[in-house]
């Protein structure tokens, strides 16, 4: 049974790395899918062993699963079987949390090896761009229809650079100082990219990284960090070549590369634009959609058990847009209320809390410190886009949490720890 531990952990790496290095392009291979089932089966085959955190937080976990069960049993009495069971899975990702207490006795395996998937991501990500824009040829390798091998969604590029961010901040990711030069670089050129094309991602990434360098606590740390801030300037100009000279196709919102972009989408995050009207209308239909949600649950007859699963709740609402498949209303909170009515909806709020009360106890320095700032990271882009529904975002996003509730469970998480 060890064995069989072992190879599935290695696995369980090895398709992390490839949802990290290839985001969208490896969504459509299922490998995510096919890991939580094995996961399942190894927790099963394991149960008498099988240790995890018993609190509030992962009893509510388990509630959602129940709760998402049942709700199952209900859709298919209207739906098909494959919507129903797609809209389920945005709970049923979670289940990643409990089979990364698999991994107790190689947590320290598990940490070293996701260091070392995010020492390269910089490198990666920035050699998948400058391929897709000088070798046509890797955009007609199809995984799934129009999905391409090199296919992205920004917003989990950006959550992921954040990470990468993170590690090398901390010295989780040794490496030489040319080498921390280069990676900075590649970081910038990355961000800019990002930016271009998610407004969500780009303010996610500024907010999450500023409050990590705001709440460390030690002093010469956080003098350290500013100090290296005059630098930026500098670091954007030598990015700069390789964005502009980066041609990503101009996306279905009809946002491209290039410095007017970046500075429309940064306007646009708090006003109005007057040159791009798609820019206004991304707001003003997810604000719509909000509000009709808000009035059929709050306020109307779907206030105790919403919408249920299965059910289209963009052509429900009558929301046109140009997004073909679009099911849930960009903000997984929001989607949380529709489908599962305002009790749930508070229970979902009530365990984001617990999940950032504890930050009081950390030692800012922390690796559960670096752990709150990454999970921080994912919920806020998961209140502005369709993201913890899929697996390119819950997977990792739910591994994080599984691990840091196993480094509380097995280990100190208010030390340091480094690989």
């Amino acid at each position: 049974m060890k064995a069989a531990k072992k190879l599935y952990l290695n696995l369980f790496l090895v398709v992390y790395a490839l949802y990290a290095y290839l985001d969208k392009g490896a969504a459509y291979t299922y490998l995510a899918e096919v890991l939580w089932v094995l996961g399942i089966v190894l927790v099963l085959l394991n149960f008498r062993s099988f240790e995890f955190v018993w609190d509030r937080r992962t009893v509510l976990l388990l509630g959602f699963l129940l709760i998402t069960t049942i709700y199952i049993i209900r859709g298919l009495q209207q739906y098909e079987w494959l919507d129903v069971t797609r809209d389920a899975f945005m709970f049923f990702y979670c289940v990643f949390a409990f089979i990364v207490f698999l991994f107790k006795e190689e947590l320290d395996y598990f940490k070293e090896k996701l260091f070392l998937i995010y020492k390269w991501y910089p490198l990666v990500q920035s050699v998948v761009f400058l391929l897709s824009s000088y070798f046509p040829f890797f955009e007609t390798i199809a995984i799934h229809e129009d999905i391409t091998i090199f296919s992205h969604k920004y917003n989990n590029i950006s959550t992921h650079l954040l990470i990468a961010s993170l590690f090398y901040l901390k010295g989780y990711i040794k490496v030489s100082q040319k080498w921390l030069l280069v990676n900075t670089i590649l970081i910038a050129y990355l961000f800019l990219v990002c930016a271009s094309y998610t407004r969500a991602g780009m303010l996610g990434f500024v907010v999450a990284l500023g409050m990590f360098v705001y709440f460390t606590t030690d002093t010469e740390t956080r003098k350290l960090y500013w100090s290296k801030l005059k630098y930026l300037p500098l670091v954007l100009l030598l990015a700069l070549p390789f964005y502009l000279g980066t041609h990503l196709e101009e996306n279905f919102q009809g946002r491209k590369l290039s410095l007017d972009q970046l500075k429309d989408n940064a306007v646009t995050i708090f006003y109005s634009s007057d040159k791009d009207e798609s820019l206004n209308d991304n707001k003003i239909w997810r604000m719509v959609w909000w509000g009709k949600i808000i009035g059929y649950t709050f306020g109307g007859d779907y206030f105790w058990f919403g919408k249920g699963l299965g059910i289209n709740l963009a052509t429900d609402a009558d929301i046109v847009t140009s997004y073909v498949e679009l099911r849930s209303p960009h903000n997984f909170y929001l989607t949380v209320l529709g489908r599962f009515g305002v009790p749930i909806f508070f229970v979902w709020l009530y365990w984001n809390y617990l999940q950032f009360r504890q930050a009081k106890r950390f030692k800012r320095d922390s690796f559960a410190f670096v752990l709150m700032i990454i999970s921080f990271m994912f919920l806020f882009n998961a209140a502005l886009d369709v993201y913890l529904e899929g697996p390119m975002a819950a997977f990792p996003f739910w591994t994080f949490i599984g691990l840091g509730y196993a480094e509380e469970a097995f280990k100190n998480p208010f030390k340091d720890t480094t690989a």
